[in-house]
Order: structure tokens, then C-alpha cells, then sequence
């Protein structure tokens, strides 16, 4: 993203789910989606118990409070933080077998880096840090740093020396908790007495969770991260955002005392919609999202890209389809490959597809073209606000992506695998289903002056829409103000329904 781009961000919230969409310029790049009954608990920190000790794969499963207990490998725990609690008989003496570090029954500060997701618990860290909006606090940490994002030496060099003095002058008591400190890209350029209200915030953040530590014992959690849509406010860089739109007043109100909170200034930005099209229908969220789910993705020059996404990794092929050319067939196919990079970095972020993703380009003879789609493909990524690493091509002419896994991705959010062949392809979840009724039924609402609405559904849908009308209906019967009746249509398939007004 260019250093001219301007981000909006979009907010449809309905009884049960919240979905955010960050814009930027007019482009959909990342979508978000909060059900009541799946929170988040990425960032979070908990006083937890070691369960069990497994020197075979040098990790450990800890009861942090969840319905899953959370999965600590040795990389992920700090020596510093836990070892003086664990002299115990027996014990090796080698700080790299997790019987040093580890024993059942011991307590530990932990926090989660990544969701759970579909059999695997929670991944867990006892390297704890805690985000602003312009720094990062590491209590354990030692050594500070700075944004790589943050390129010019005389800027790093004032926030070094900024930070330093900051620190230096520091209450007494306050430098017990000295740690260390990650300077984030939004930190560019900015006052540096922002910065300083961000460390003693962070301090005192750190103070907090040192003193329910002390009193209480595991598991029971010791700080709870941001609500999604304020973390993803707090870390835009300083002066992108631009507009916030939602159609819920109460979370706009909420979000304009965070963004005062935070000193970030979006002057007449925080808009309220209150038209009757839905507001991710209007701006093209919904269309966006239908095309993520699916496999196939055209490209403008009539080339397209096959996304496949599996447990271990996603792949992503690059076909000509009918941009086949007529004279230089090398030169048409450095053109497909050139045009899928900026859509291919696109698809990532708004999947978020994460872990391993290979990239299977149309094979390349010219060493300058397979430098140039590769660096073409680097520029495209530079946006992405996720970590990721970007390979050279492979000897099979494949480019691969390490890229941070910590949410799921928008597939794993809206889609379960199909019963009906057996893992191999997916179809939204009842849940999805539900949520689009309830949508449609508002939007019906809205639009046609009626008493009642019908909803002809699968046997599988309308069930899980009767078993939550209740709860539904407690909030939405003065707004909808019509009777709502069901039909099971036992030749609709799970993903088919229709709204009728009468």
C-alpha cells in the first residue's frame, strides 16, 4: 500500500455477528467476521496449569481455562520466565528438553498466539507482549527495535534516542518493569510525546496483569485483547484511516471515544448508515466475499487463477485460459503471470490464507521475467499487515509463501467440509445460512411494506432457524414487526433459501 492510500473501514452488525471490511481506496483487502459464540482470544493473556509434559515432541498441553487445553512447544517458551520455578528431582539439567522447563501440575503465565482451529487447540506462548497503537511491550523482552518498515536512518535514530530518553526518565518504580520495546511502523514520524503516553500505558497495562497474577491461580485469564475492530483501528499506520461507516450506532459510539482514546484524529469520519440496502450489499463486501469463496478467480486479460486451500497448505495455479496470444507465446504468458501478481496478493489478504502457499506460475524461460513477476509480486504484498516470507522460484518453477497463521481464514470461517464427498470440497455452514436469512429478512423489511415473511429452506436450515428465532425474535420482532413463516423445502439444497413478503 502506497504511502498515498486512504483505508475506510466498514461495520454490518447484526444480533449474534459483527463483520468488519477494511477498504482501501475502493478495494476490499481484508474481511472480518466476530460470531457471539466464537470470540477471539488471540493476544489474550491467562495464568494457566501444564497438564502434561511430552519430551517426544518437546511440548507441553496447558489448561488455560478453554474447552481445549493449548499446545506449548519448547520455541515458544521463554527460559527467563519459567525455569527458577521448576529445581525440581529428576529433572534434566539441559534447557532445551522441555523437562527442564516443564512439569505437570506447574502454573505459568501464557498467552495465545493462534485461534484454535478445527481439532488443534490453541497455540500458546509464555514470550508475552503487549500492543499499542505505536509500540509493542515485551516484559521479558531485552533489546529494543524498530519497525523494518521504518527505512530512513534519521527517523529510527530520533525514535531510538526518543524512546531511550523516555525511558530514562521513567518513575523509579516504573523501571522494575523496564522489558523491552518493538517501535511499530505507525510510530513514523510522529510526536514523540505520543509515544510516551503509549510507554506509560503499556507499563501500567503490564503493572495490571502483575497484580492479578499475584492474586489469583490458574487458570483464569489475566488480560483480555481489544475487541477485533478497535485492534484493527489501533494498528493502522497514523493518518490512513480515514472513515468509519456502521450501521450500528452503539459500536460507532464506541469506537469514536476509543479513537479519542487513542489520539487518533478522523475528523468527520465516523458515519452512522441507516439506508435500507444493507451496507456491505452497497459498497460490493458481499460480492467480494462470495467470489473469496470460490476456486476460480478471472483476470482481466482473460487469464484466471485455480485457489485450492487444505489443511497442510494452499496452492494457487496461474492459467492462461483464452489469453493464449498469437506470435510470442513467451511474451503472453510473462503478461498472464505479470497480471495475477496484484490479484494474487489481493486473494491472500481477503482469504487470509496463511501457513505455507505454494504459487504455481506459468513456466518461464527468460531468468528477467521470473525477476521481474517476483519482485512485481513482493511490491503487491507490501501491504499486507501480516508477517510473510516470499521465496525465490524453486527449481520446479513454484514460488512459495510462509505467511503468519493466527486467525482463521475467511473459508474456515463460513464453510464446514462436505459430508456428501467426504472432506474433499466445502459448503457454508448452517450458521452462514442463518445469518444470511436474518439479513435478507431485514432487508425484505425495509424494502416492502408487509405482514409477514416467508422463509423456504432446507430441513437442516430451517431447524438450526427455529432453534435461534427465539433469541433472534427478542430483538428483531419490533424492528421486523412481522410474523415469520418456515418451509421446508426437502429439495433445496443447504445453501438455497428464499424470503418471500406477503
Amino acid at each position: 500500500m502506497s504511502k498515498h492510500s486512504r483505508s475506510q473501514i466498514l461495520i454490518n452488525s447484526q444480533l449474534g455477528e459483527v463483520r468488519v471490511a477494511l477498504l482501501e481506496g475502493e478495494v476490499v483487502q481484508e474481511v472480518h467476521i466476530q460470531r457471539s459464540n466464537e470470540s477471539s482470544i488471540v493476544g489474550n493473556i491467562y495464568r494457566a496449569v501444564v497438564t502434561r509434559v511430552m519430551p517426544g515432541l518437546q511440548a507441553a498441553f496447558v489448561d488455560f481455562g478453554s474447552e481445549r487445553n493449548g499446545f506449548l512447544h519448547i520455541d515458544d517458551v521463554l527460559v527467563n520466565s519459567v525455569v527458577q520455578l521448576n529445581q525440581h528431582a529428576g529433572a534434566p539439567n539441559n534447557p532445551k528438553d522441555i523437562r527442564y522447563l516443564l512439569r505437570e501440575g506447574q502454573q505459568i503465565s501464557v498467552q495465545v498466539l493462534k485461534q484454535p482451529l478445527g481439532e488443534k487447540g490453541a497455540r500458546l506462548s509464555t514470550k508475552l507482549a503487549l500492543a499499542s497503537t505505536y509500540a509493542v511491550y515485551k516484559p521479558h523482552g531485552s533489546g529494543h527495535k524498530i519497525s523494518h518498515r521504518i527505512n530512513a536512518k534519521d527517523e529510527r535514530a530520533r525514535l531510538e534516542n526518543g524512546l531511550a530518553n523516555i525511558l530514562d526518565s521513567s518513575p523509579t518504580e516504573k523501571k522494575n518493569y523496564a522489558g523491552s520495546y518493538i517501535l511499530r511502523s505507525a510510530a513514523k514520524n510522529i510526536d514523540l510525546t505520543l509515544l510516551e503516553k503509549d510507554v506509560s500505558f503499556l507499563q501500567r497495562l503490564w503493572l495490571d496483569v502483575e497484580t492479578k497474577k499475584k492474586s489469583s491461580s490458574g487458570p483464569n485469564c489475566l488480560h483480555q485483547e481489544l475487541p477485533f475492530e478497535q485492534r484493527l483501528i489501533r494498528d493502522l499506520p497514523a493518518g490512513e484511516l480515514t472513515q468509519i461507516i456502521a450501521d450500528d450506532k452503539s459500536i460507532l459510539d464506541t469506537l469514536g471515544k476509543f479513537c479519542e482514546d487513542i489520539k487518533m484524529d478522523i475528523l468527520d469520519g465516523l458515519n452512522y448508515y441507516s439506508e435500507s440496502q444493507p451496507l456491505f450489499g452497497k459498497y460490493g463486501i458481499d460480492h467480494e466475499i462470495d467470489k473469496a469463496l470460490q476456486g476460480r478467480i478471472d483476470l482481466d486479460n482473460g487469464g484466471y487463477l485455480i485457489i485450492d486451500q487444505t489443511e497442510a497448505m494452499a496452492t494457487i495455479d496461474v492459467n492462461t485460459g483464452s489469453n493464449i496470444g498469437r506470435h510470442d507465446p513467451e511474451k503472453t504468458v510473462y503478461q498472464t503471470n505479470l497480471c495475477s501478481v496484484i490479484e494474487i496478493a489481493h486473494q491472500i489478504r481477503l482469504r487470509n490464507l496463511s501457513g505455507i502457499i505454494v504459487i504455481d506460475f506459468i513456466d518461464m524461460q527468460s531468468p528477467l521475467h521470473r525477476t521481474h513477476v517476483l519482485d512485481s509480486l513482493k511490491s503487491a504484498m507490501r501491504g499486507d499487515r501480516t508477517d510473510f516470507f516470499i521465496s525465490k522460484f524453486t527449481e520446479l518453477g513454484l514460488v512459495q509463501i510462509r505467511r503468519k497463521r493466527t486467525y482463521q481464514s475467511l473459508r474456515q470461517l463460513l464453510h464446514v467440509d462436505c459430508s456428501n464427498c467426504h472432506g474433499y470440497g466445502s459448503l457454508k455452514s448452517v450458521d452462514t445460512v442463518i445469518f444470511e436469512i436474518w439479513r435478507e429478512l431485514k432487508r425484505v423489511v425495509d424494502v416492502y411494506n408487509c405482514t409477514t415473511l416467508g422463509v423456504r429452506a432446507s430441513s437442516e436450515v430451517i431447524d438450526g432457524f427455529l432453534g435461534s428465532k427465539d433469541i433472534f425474535m427478542k430483538t428483531l420482532n419490533e424492528a421486523l414487526k412481522c410474523k415469520i413463516i418456515t418451509t421446508d423445502e426437502p429439495l433445496f439444497t443447504r445453501e438455497q433459501f428464499d424470503v418471500i413478503p406477503g
